[in-house]
Order: structure tokens, then sequence, then C-alpha cells
């Protein structure tokens, strides 16, 4: 089944996101949603104005619309071929639109500006994938968990076993996520290469740019598979992080962070979220959306 799903990822999504276009946001679940709205411009008069503090639960009902911030990250938050955003963590923001009674508005950004744009108004929730780390927790509010992850170490096929904590070898990760600091604790002797894109990431480990990628699964089966036996997850290396996952807002929150956890407990007992999450990380049945006009399905 594994191999199953790898193929129809490299069959329909690597083609189709490569060529996919920013546009508007919208996906599928089981359950009512709301109506989602264009991402926020990137001007001045596009930018709310931040809220008091302690008062950004009333201003999202107020406002009717959430801000939510998000990252490019397979099949966590992405785009179809018609520009569409889909993934397990934007069925989980438009739920906790739809819940709130406001419209979604999906705000992307690099991971390390999360806690910035949290403290400026520009977004009121990360919904990313985003790990909980005491280093976030400083600048940050965390809810409770609602998803996990497992990191894996993607290099070049000589390297499999090899020791990769050497000074003449480069190491990929996103910058400002787990990988990051991962990486860098982990490996102190190789050169750690940040970068702000995941697209960037790869397209690095495929050029030789770097000679390994520190991420996280189901996108390092994607990536080992898709390199026509050029790389393959090491196996020299043991114990990489499992991290847990939450929503992240403004310090001081409580009202909102009140709702979140709640929100949590419901949909976890309801069984939705891990529904959601066998969707995107155990099943084929969302890829025919990225298959493109005319194509048909193998």
């Amino acid at each position: 089944m594994k191999r199953l799903i790898v193929a129809a990822l490299l069959a329909l999504l690597v083609p189709a996101i490569a060529g996919a276009a920013d546009a508007p946001a919208a996906a599928a679940s089981k359950k009512p949603t709301a109506a989602t709205k264009a991402p926020a411009k990137n001007s001045p008069a596009a930018l709310p104005q931040p809220a008091p503090a302690g008062k950004v639960f009333d201003a999202i009902r107020k406002r009717g619309t959430l801000l939510v911030g998000t990252a490019w990250n397979i099949p966590w938050a992405m785009r179809d071929p018609q520009g569409e955003w889909l993934g397990f963590e934007i069925d989980i923001a438009r739920q906790l639109a739809a819940d709130l009674g406001v419209e979604m508005n999906i705000v992307r950004m690099p991971f390390n500006e999360f806690t910035d744009a949290l403290g400026s108004g520009k977004i009121d929730v990360v919904v990313a994938g985003y790990s909980i780390t005491p280093q976030r927790a400083l600048a940050a509010d965390f809810s409770n968990q609602y998803a996990d992850s497992q990191m894996e170490l993607v290099v070049r096929k000589d390297l499999v076993g090899q020791d990769v904590n050497r000074a003449d070898l480069k190491i990929g990760a996103r910058a400002g996520a787990t990988t990051e600091a991962a990486a860098r604790t982990r490996f102190p002797k190789a050169q750690i290469t940040p970068f702000d894109d995941e697209r960037k990431l790869y397209a690095a480990l495929k050029d030789g740019q770097v000679d390994g990628a520190l991420a996280y699964a189901p996108r390092t089966t994607v990536a080992v598979a898709q390199s026509e036996g050029r790389f393959a997850v090491a196996t020299s290396v043991e114990g990489l992080p499992h991290t847990v996952e939450a929503f992240a807002v403004r310090r001081g929150e409580q009202g909102l962070l009140n709702f979140l956890n709640a929100w949590i407990a419901y949909w976890k007992a309801d069984g939705w979220l891990a529904e959601r999450h066998k969707y995107w990380f155990e099943s084929l049945d969302w890829t025919p959306r990225f298959a493109r006009p005319g194509t048909p399905l193998q």
C-alpha cells in the first residue's frame, strides 16, 4: 500500500504542484465548512490592526475572518493545479473557521516568520504542522497537541550507512523549522544549510547542492521515490525527533486558546481528526485532485 501511495504521488502530485500558481483557497472535508477568502495581500492596507491584548478571539468573531498562518508542505498544506489550497492542515483550518462561524483567510509565509506575524496581528493562529518546542513557547502560546510527525534524513545513496556528522557534508533543512534545530544539534560537525521553502530544499538535494535533507515523512518517502535510486533514508542515524503539532497563538490570548483546546478535544473524540489524518497520509483518495483536466488516472 505504501508503494502504491508513493507511485500515485509521483504520477499526479509532483508534476502538478510544480506548476501550480498562487490562488484562492479551498479544500474538502466530510464535515460542513465555512466559506473561503483569497489570501491577504502583502500591503499595509490589507493588514488588520492588532487586537488589544487578550482580545484576539473577540476580534476574529467581530471581523468575521480567521487569519491562518501556514506554509507549503506536502501533504500538510499545498495547492492543486487550479491553485486551490488543499491538505491536512487546510482541512483543519477550514473546519476551525466553520466552527467559529467565520470565513478562512490563508496567509502563506516561511516557518521562521510565524511568531512575528502573530505578534503583529498579520495572522490569528498558526495551522501548519507546527511542532511544540520550548524555544517557540517563549514567543507564542500553544494549544494541546492534535497531530504528530517523524523526522527522517534523506541522503545520497552512497552515504546511507555512513556517519553523516562530518565537516565535508552539507545537510539541508527548512529555515526556522524544528528540522533546522535538530540538524544543528544532531550533526554539529556538518555544514547545515537552511532553506525558507520546501521545494528549494528538495531542489538543492536533487541538484547536489546538499548531501542530505532532514525533513518529515511522508514527504521524505516521495523524495526518495522521485530520485530514481539516487537517494535513500539514512540508516546510520537513529533516534531522530518525533514531534507533536499544535495550534500557536499570540502570547496571553487565553480566550482563543480555550476555544482551540475545546475544539481539539471535540474533534478527537468525534474521530474526525484521525479520519482526516488517515485520508491525507494513508490513502490515495485525494490524489485525483491533482490530475490535470483531460488526463486519465492510472
